[in-house]
């Protein structure tokens, strides 16, 4: 087969399992769609004379993409389509795979890659509940967490030191976020607090995802070891940035790496 001809099929049966209008188009004039994707007269017929499984490739792929999304989103999915306007998850899911479909390889970025597609739709919505980008962000967030790798690197971790950067978990996510969404728990019925919170994620030994909420600053300082700054450098430079002398936050900021250190979120100095 040449290389022509290959990337003719492959075109036809993309299009097919995510272009919008493939499903009638295939069911009703199948000869017509193959010719428009130039497909080869060869290969043509022999999809004719088979028996019908474009169909089958679109569903078996349309239903894989959701199923994925479905599973990491769950709680944003039902709350969603439980307000108004009803169904408005499903329908702009359906309308990410018509109109853009996704680009990774990988089955577990489609979630993520959708909702980098329907986040600032939603925030610009006013029909969307405010809270739910954020409870779909924290979904996403706990479930990078949940299968993060064993250990952020091979290096061994030694004692801590102001002029070291630190070695955390590989798990070990930070996030921001306008609504307290970590606080709802199994209560479908609540609505969050708008309150801005800084939440660390990570797995714990029985492997279950863990959050700790932090203060602004500690936040800072965190997310600025996560980035590789020196310990020292991490917490001078968060303390500008809040207007808050060293000396006065030096005693939480041990007690909160003590408490990393207890729950093997930070593992020592690199």
């Amino acid at each position: 087969m040449s290389d022509e001809a290959l990337a003719a099929l492959e075109r036809v049966i993309a299009d097919t399992c995510l272009k919008v209008d493939a499903g009638e188009r295939i069911a009703t004039d199948l000869a017509s769609w193959l010719a428009e994707h130039g497909v080869a007269e060869e290969d043509a017929r022999a999809i004719l004379a088979a028996p019908p499984r474009l169909g089958v490739y679109r569903s078996l792929v349309r239903n894989g993409l959701s199923a994925v999304v479905l599973q990491m989103l769950p709680r944003t999915r039902a709350r969603m389509n439980a307000a108004t306007p009803p169904a408005r998850f499903d329908r702009d899911l359906a309308a990410f795979v018509d109109t853009v479909a996704p680009r990774t390889h990988y089955l577990r970025d489609v979630p993520r890659e959708f909702f980098a597609w329907a986040e600032p739709r939603w925030r610009a919505d006013a029909e969307v509940l405010p809270y739910l980008p954020d409870l779909a962000a924290f979904e996403l967030a706990g479930f990078a967490v949940g299968a993060s790798p064993a250990a952020r690197d091979g290096s061994p971790a030694e004692d801590l030191a102001l002029d070291r950067p630190l070695a955390f978990h590989a798990s070990t996510r930070l996030l921001r976020l306008a609504w307290a969404v970590h606080e709802l728990g199994d209560d479908e019925t609540r609505e969050p607090a708008a309150r801005p919170v800084q939440l660390l994620g990570t797995r714990d030994a029985a492997h279950a995802v863990r959050w700790l909420e932090l203060t602004p600053l500690a936040a800072d300082v965190v997310d600025r070891l996560l980035a590789g700054a020196a310990l020292g450098e991490a917490v001078t430079a968060a303390c500008a940035a809040h207007a808050t002398a060293v000396p006065v936050v030096l005693a939480d900021v041990a007690r909160l790496l003590a408490d990393l250190g207890v729950r093997g979120v930070l593992l020592g100095a690199r």
